[in-house]
């Protein structure tokens, strides 16, 4: 908290006296800011210039890519290294926009997440990659009221 505190200030004051005011323009730029890691600078690189020169990768979409077996990694950098290692650039944009409030739902909207599972055109396999993020959709579903409804999609040949 204190910290944050301090890099706001820090921050605003280099932007006023070497950016004239505006946010730098490139992620490289804005990592320079105290406090501003490569996560919060490539997606706003993305949002605010339409510029894609890395992925933006916050500790869920680093939770998922490991669980998926994606990358094999111990840090969100890492990971990230390792996602511009193999997916393609022009893909690189649309990986926070897909990824991020997916792995915030999953790992914090547990409720949310299996009635969409259950909606979705596709059930089973939705419920068999949630259970591949560590989800446990029995116990989960119990909490939820959800039990037979997941039973049933699970037992369903």
């Amino acid at each position: 908290h204190n910290n944050k505190t301090k890099f706001l200030k820090e921050s605003a004051e280099i932007i006023i006296e070497q950016h004239n005011g505006d946010i730098p323009r490139t992620a490289e730029e804005m990592m320079s800011l105290p406090g501003v890691g490569p996560k919060m600078a490539y997606i706003v690189e993305n949002i605010a210039f339409g510029t894609i020169s890395g992925i933006g990768v916050d500790t869920h979409m680093h939770r998922i890519f490991n669980d998926l077996k994606w990358v094999d990694s111990k840090t969100p950098e890492k990971t990230r290294e390792q996602l511009e290692g193999w997916l393609p650039r022009q893909k690189w944009g649309e990986v926070n926009w897909l990824w991020v409030g997916f792995g915030q739902e999953v790992q914090q909207q547990k409720e949310k997440t299996l009635r969409k599972a259950l909606a979705c055109s596709d059930p089973k396999e939705a419920l068999v990659l949630l259970g591949m993020l560590k989800v446990d959709v029995k116990k989960e579903g119990k909490k939820f009221g959800l039990e037979e409804e997941i039973e049933r999609v699970l037992s369903d040949e």
